[in-house]
């Protein structure tokens, strides 16, 4: 006959934050058994002594102890029981870490993907043409573009445009790499003139193109980089060139360099 102060299994299971499969589970692991089984039946049932160990037994699969060690903890000692917990914390903490670095290691492969180096020119010269077709840019809110410069590549040249409607300037640069991919888009022109004496201390720029991202800078080297952003107006793409310097924040606080 079971005994009156003997809870069933679910009465246990929401006393203990326990679920019942999660107790049947335990018992068959041998971590935690029943007090009393009732042999016609097979129903499980338990004492309140033994709420402590199973509410531990809880607390230990929380933070990801597995269940050989948990039997282990629970054969040993207080001081044996500590250094079981501190090395399954030492093992947590060096598997986060080889998992940021394999994270981090990941998404500098999307990001490098996502790239796409439009081409590689001179700073002094991107600067000149800058300055020189800038001067044809427009400020008509109704059409920003107007305030932009068109860029565009492929065989083997560089040509910058921009007009306000009533003139129209445009430049052609030899890049670097004779073999730079065709692409055409929009450069934001407020930025670019900002930049411009950037650009011209700069041995060289690399324009890139980032598609559908927020801006992204890439490592500093001994050359100047690109930082490429989505276009602000919804029919282009817009790309952005500066030299090696990290900053944060949105692209409206890029023109503040």
């Amino acid at each position: 006959m079971t005994d009156p102060e003997m809870m069933s299994i679910g009465v246990f299971a929401e006393l203990v934050g326990l679920t019942a499969s999660a107790l049947r589970f335990y018992d068959d692991a041998g971590l935690l058994r029943p007090e009393q089984v009732d042999p016609s039946t097979g129903y499980r049932f338990y004492s309140r002594s033994q709420v402590p160990r199973a509410c531990r037994l809880r607390q230990l699969r929380e933070i990801g102890m597995p269940l050989p060690a948990i039997g282990e903890f629970f054969a040993a000692d207080a001081d044996e029981a500590a250094r079981l917990l501190d090395d399954h914390v030492t093992g947590i903490t060096m598997e986060a870490e080889r998992l940021r670095r394999a994270a981090e290691t990941l998404a500098a492969s999307l990001r490098a993907e996502s790239r796409r180096v439009i081409c590689t020119v001179p700073g002094p010269v991107l600067a000149g043409a800058v300055d020189q077709v800038s001067a044809s840019t427009g400020h008509d809110p109704d059409i920003p573009v107007l305030n932009g410069v068109h860029m565009e590549t492929g065989s083997g040249c560089v040509r910058l445009t921009a007009t306000d409607r009533y003139r129209l300037a445009t430049r052609t640069l030899v890049p670097t790499d004779p073999t730079c991919p065709s692409w055409a888009g929009t450069l934001a022109g407020d930025d670019l003139r900002v930049a411009t004496s950037r650009l011209r201390r700069s041995p060289s720029v690399t324009v890139e193109r980032t598609s559908g991202r927020s801006p992204s800078v890439p490592p500093a080297t001994t050359h100047s980089t690109a930082v490429c952003f989505p276009s602000r107006t919804p029919t282009t793409d817009s790309c952005w060139t500066r030299s090696p310097r990290r900053h944060s924040g949105s692209p409206s606080a890029n023109a503040g360099w």
